[in-house]
C-alpha cells in the first residue's frame, strides 16, 4: 500500500529548516478507500492555548508502548490509563489496519531515515488520527523537544485554498511569516524534522461545515529511559 520509494527519492528541503513534501505515498485507489472509511468515532476535542482540533486514539506497537511506559515521561502512562494509547487496531477498517501495519514496519522507518539522514531505529513512534472542523486551528509551534520527526499524511480528495486548514511552513514564529502553504490533499504528505526553528501551523478552517480536514500524524520520539 505504501510506496516507500516515494520517500527515498524525495529531496529534503533545507530552508527555512529541514522538511520535505512527499508526493504519491499512497496509490489513488488506496487513498480513496482510506478517505471513504476515515474513522469518525471515538474522537475527542483537544483544546489549549493556541490550538483546537479533534483527535482519535494514539496507536503504537506493543514494543513501542513497552518502551514508552519505561520512559521518564509520565504522559505515556497517563495516556495508557485513559485509554488513549493502544496497539489494538480492532476499531479500524481493513484498509486502515493495513496502513497502520505498513507504518509500523522497519521498511518505513528505513525509508524516512534515508531521506532525512536521521537514525530512527532507537525512537519510539506513535500514530494519531486528526480531524479539524470549521473554526479549528493550530497556531505556530515547533513541537516538543524530545520529538525527532513528524510525518503528516492527508486524506482530503478535494480542498479549496479558501477553506483554510493549510499546513503552513513558517520562516519564524509569526503566522504571517509564510514560507509555503500546503493544502491537506491526499496525494501529499509532509515530514518535518524538529528543531528550535521548525515553526509551522495549521491555518484556521473556514471551510463549509460539511468539510473536515482529515490527517494522520506519525511522530518519532527519543526514548528517554
Amino acid at each position: 500500500m505504501l510506496n516507500f520509494e516515494s520517500i527515498r527519492t524525495t529531496t529534503m528541503q533545507k530552508v527555512p529548516y529541514n522538511w520535505a513534501l512527499i508526493e504519491n505515498l499512497l496509490s489513488t485507489e488506496a487513498s480513496l478507500e482510506l478517505t471513504a472509511s476515515f474513522p469518525h468515532e471515538e474522537f475527542r476535542l483537544s483544546e489549549g492555548e493556541g490550538y483546537g482540533y479533534l483527535w482519535g486514539k494514539m496507536l503504537a506497537t506493543s514494543e513501542d508502548i513497552s518502551l514508552m511506559l519505561k520512559s521518564n515521561d509520565n504522559r505515556w502512562r497517563e495516556r495508557m490509563a485513559q485509554g488513549r494509547l493502544t496497539s489494538d487496531l480492532g476499531h479500524l477498517s481493513n484498509v486502515w489496519r493495513q496502513l497502520i501495519e505498513g507504518l509500523w514496519t522497519d521498511s518505513y522507518r528505513a525509508a524516512l531515515s534515508e531521506m532525512c539522514g536521521l537514525e530512527l531505529n532507537d525512537c519510539v513512534m506513535d500514530i494519531g488520527l486528526r480531524r479539524y472542523n470549521l473554526g479549528q486551528w493550530h497556531l505556530p509551534h515547533t513541537d516538543e523537544p524530545n520529538k525527532v520527526l513528524t510525518h503528516l499524511l492527508f486524506f482530503n480528495q478535494q480542498w479549496s485554498v479558501d477553506w483554510g486548514g493549510c499546513l503552513r511552513i513558517l520562516n519564524d514564529s509569526q503566522p504571517e511569516s509564510i514560507f509555503q502553504d500546503i493544502l491537506p490533499l491526499s496525494h501529499s504528505s509532509v515530514a518535518i524534522v524538529r528543531s528550535d526553528n521548525s515553526w509551522h501551523m495549521v491555518t484556521p478552517l473556514t471551510s463549509p461545515a460539511s468539510e473536515c480536514r482529515l490527517a494522520l500524524r506519525v511522530a518519532f520520539f527519543r526514548n528517554l529511559v
